[in-house]
C-alpha cells in the first residue's frame, strides 16, 4: 500500500485517506498546509430598519442641497429676465446718428434735404420709426433743440428690412448655426422738405454738421377707412399746397406694403391739384411726368384760382360722388382746409382725408404690458 521512497508529507495524506474510507476519521486538510486561495469577501445586505435609517439621513440632507441650488440661480440681479420676451431694438437709444448726403434746390427758399438713416429693426425699434404717409421726422442739428420737419419720401418699403426681420425672428438659413454676432445696420435715404425761414440749420446743412434723427412724431394720414378700397373709391382727388405738397408726394410713392394707396390699380380718374402763390413757388415741375406715368395721378397747377375754381375748371374730371375720395394737404392753412370743405360739400364727397386729422395712435408693448 506504500510506495517506497514516499515523503512524510505524502505517507501522513496517505494515512488519513486509508482512515477515512475506513469510517475512523473524517477528511480534513493537514494542519500544515497553506492555502494559497484569499478568503471571499462577505457582503451583509441591510436590515429594513437599517436602510430606512439611511433613506432618513439622506432626506435631511436634501434641503440643504436645494437651497444652495436656489441661491446659485438667483446670484445675478434681474436674473428672470433673461428669459422675458423682448421687443426687437426695446434697449437701443431714441436718437441715433444720421449722414448728410445731398439737397436738391426746389424753390428758392425752399431745399429737399436728403439724409441717410438708420432703418434696421435692430437698431430702430418700431415705435420710433418712420411708418405712415404724414409722419414728421424728428432732427437735432450740432445737439441743437428738436424740429419736426415735413417728410418728402415715403416710408420704407418691408423689402428693405426683409433680412433683418429674419433675423430679428431668429430664423437660419440651412447652412447656419447660431453664434454672437453685432448688429444689423441698414441705412436709407430719407428726404426733408424745408425752408430758409422754418429751419434754417437745416436748410443749411452740410457733412461738417452733426445729425442726429428721433423717434418721428404723429401717426400720419388716416388712411385706414373705406379709401384703401380700391373698387369702392377708384376716384381719388388730392388737394395740396405748402408744405403739403411734401406729403403729396409721399402718398404718390408710398408702397402698398406702407399703407400705400395703390393709385395704378385704380380704375377712376385721380387728380393732383397743386396751389402756389407764384410761378417760381412750385415745387417738384419737373417730377410731375414722372407721377402721372407711375401712378396715374394727372398734376394741375395754379398760382391765382382758388382750389374751388381748379376742380370746377377741370372739364376732363369725370366723377361719381359716392365713388371718390379727397384728400386735404394744407400744410397747416385751417382756412385753406376749411375752403376745401366746403367744396367737398357742395360736390357730395363724403369720403375726406385732413392733414389736420390724423390716424389713431397705435398702442405699443413693452415687456408684456401696456406702453
Amino acid at each position: 500500500m506504500f510506495a517506497k521512497g514516499m515523503s512524510s508529507m505524502q505517507l501522513s495524506r496517505s494515512m488519513a485517506v486509508i482512515s477515512a474510507e475506513r469510517g475512523a476519521l473524517p477528511i480534513a486538510r493537514p494542519a500544515h498546509t497553506v492555502s494559497r486561495c484569499k478568503p471571499a469577501l462577505s457582503y451583509r445586505t441591510p436590515s429594513a430598519q437599517a436602510r430606512w435609517s439611511i433613506t432618513r439621513a439622506a432626506s435631511a440632507k436634501e434641503p440643504q442641497t436645494e437651497v444652495a441650488e436656489e441661491e446659485d440661480l438667483w446670484q445675478y440681479a434681474e436674473r428672470d429676465q433673461w428669459y422675458a420676451a423682448r421687443f426687437a431694438a426695446d434697449d437701443q437709444p431714441d436718437w441715433v446718428a444720421g449722414s448728410f448726403l445731398r439737397y436738391k434746390q426746389l424753390t428758392p427758399t425752399i431745399r429737399e434735404v436728403v439724409v441717410g438713416v438708420e432703418i434696421s429693426r435692430e437698431r430702430i425699434p418700431l415705435r420710433n420709426a418712420y411708418k405712415h404717409v404724414g409722419q414728421r421726422a424728428c432732427v437735432r442739428i450740432n445737439s441743437g433743440t428738436e424740429q419736426e420737419v415735413p417728410v418728402s419720401s415715403p416710408p420704407f418699403p418691408q423689402s428693405l428690412l426683409r433680412e433683418v426681420l429674419l433675423t430679428v425672428r431668429g430664423d437660419l438659413y440651412a447652412e447656419e448655426t447660431k453664434t454672437a454676432r453685432e448688429l444689423t445696420s441698414v441705412t436709407a435715404e430719407l428726404s426733408l422738405f424745408v425752408s430758409s425761414e422754418e429751419y434754417p440749420d437745416i436748410y443749411k446743412l452740410s457733412a461738417e454738421d452733426t445729425l442726429e434723427i428721433g423717434p418721428f412724431k404723429g401717426s400720419g394720414l388716416d388712411l385706414r377707412g373705406s379709401l384703401l378700397g380700391i373698387f369702392q373709391h377708384p376716384t381719388v382727388v388730392i388737394f395740396a399746397q405748402g408744405s403739403g405738397i411734401a406729403t403729396a408726394k409721399a402718398l404718390l410713392l408710398a408702397s402698398s406694403d406702407v399703407c400705400g394707396l395703390n393709385l395704378r390699380m385704380r380704375t377712376g380718374e385721380k387728380r393732383l391739384y397743386y396751389r402756389a402763390r407764384t410761378q417760381a413757388a412750385l415745387t417738384y415741375a419737373e417730377e410731375y411726368e414722372a407721377w402721372e406715368e407711375a401712378t396715374g395721378v394727372k398734376v394741375v397747377t395754379a398760382t391765382r384760382d382758388s382750389f374751388a375754381d381748379m376742380f370746377d375748371d377741370d372739364d376732363t374730371l369725370e366723377y361719381e360722388p359716392a365713388s371718390t375720395a379727397a384728400i386735404l394737404l394744407t400744410g397747416g392753412d385751417e382756412e385753406s382746409e376749411e375752403e376745401l370743405l366746403e367744396l367737398c360739400k357742395e360736390a357730395e364727397i363724403n369720403c375726406i382725408v385732413r392733414q389736420s386729422v390724423e390716424g389713431a395712435l397705435t398702442e405699443y408693448l413693452a415687456k408684456g404690458k401696456g406702453a
